[in-house]
């Protein structure tokens, strides 16, 4: 029997490449070169070829016949495009998850919730919380499907708000943010934090695409 926490090693080149993608140490129109790839990351070719398709389908990198593999570029219409799916889907997995909430979740929210408003490391760890924060709501809608959906959309999004210098700077709106989510989870009111989430997302958009001139 495989152990669960086998990974096989395209699984960890798609992790790596995805991680500097994000994180912007691939820096967007880079070429990808597998010779490059393979000694800077001590795989063999083979996996980093194989995780190409799987980052091309997620939106990160770009493949055409004449430029190999290269780090998708970032706009403001995809910002727009990305923020339109977003709300969409996880308000829907807002509407169906409220209803759904046991005690343990709210608790574990909660805490989330304490954990952020007094965090005080870098921005890329603050918005791991964020995402753990509002996948234990999402996880209580019982879709795998959306939630995978979801984290491939969060995938492209943290790009852009990684390299924004404004989002940064907006903790304290995400946090008061939360706090009214979590208080309708509470009251398990799923029209209210439907409202309040497609608020929070747009707001979230907003702020990106000042920064993104």
């Amino acid at each position: 029997m495989v152990a669960s926490g086998y990974r096989t090693k395209r699984e960890i080149a798609v992790d790596l490449l995805r991680s500097a993608i994000i994180r912007g140490e691939l820096a967007p129109g880079t070429r990808l070169v597998l010779e490059t790839l393979s000694q800077q990351y001590d795989l063999s070719m083979t996996p980093i070829r194989e995780a190409f398709p799987m980052l091309e389908a997620e939106g990160l990198i770009v493949q055409s016949p004449h430029k190999g593999a290269v780090v998708a570029l970032m706009d403001r219409e995809e910002i727009k495009e990305l923020y339109t799916i977003r709300a969409a889907i996880e308000a829907l997995a807002t509407a169906e998850a409220v209803p759904n909430l046991l005690d343990a979740h709210l608790e574990e929210m909660a805490a989330l919730l304490q954990q952020m408003e007094s965090f005080q490391g870098d921005w890329g760890t603050f918005l791991d919380f964020d995402k753990h924060f509002h996948l234990v709501l999402y996880r209580a809608a019982g879709s795998q499907r959306w939630l995978e959906t979801i984290g491939t959309l969060w995938q492209r999004s943290t790009r852009y708000m990684l390299a924004s210098t404004a989002a940064s700077g907006a903790i304290d709106a995400i946090h008061a943010d939360h706090r009214q989510l979590l208080s309708a989870c509470q009251e398990r009111d799923a029209e209210r934090a439907e409202v309040i989430l497609r608020a929070h997302l747009k707001y979230s958009e907003q702020r990106l695409l000042r920064d993104w001139l």
